[in-house]
């Protein structure tokens, strides 16, 4: 099941900057398309969260666009 919006990614992934939930998305529909394993696309996709994560590329900055996208989102329903 490809993901067509960062709306409908899991939660866990949502917690994320909007660039990071794109990367996410892309890359797990990229796998899927390939190869029709939704495992596979996960394990994948999840990959690109750990790399963000452990090379320190998640800064400060992309929280800050990730709470500003949410409270956007929120004033808008």
């Amino acid at each position: 099941m490809p993901y067509t919006t960062n709306k409908e990614l899991p939660v866990y992934v949502k917690k994320y900057s909007n660039k990071v939930q794109s990367q996410f998305r892309h890359v797990f529909n990229t796998v899927h398309a390939s190869t029709k394993d939704e495992a596979r696309a996960v394990r994948a996709a999840n990959s690109i969260l750990k790399k963000r994560i452990n090379n320190g590329k998640e800064s400060h900055n992309d929280n800050f666009h990730y709470l500003v996208d949410n409270f956007l989102n929120n004033l808008n329903g």
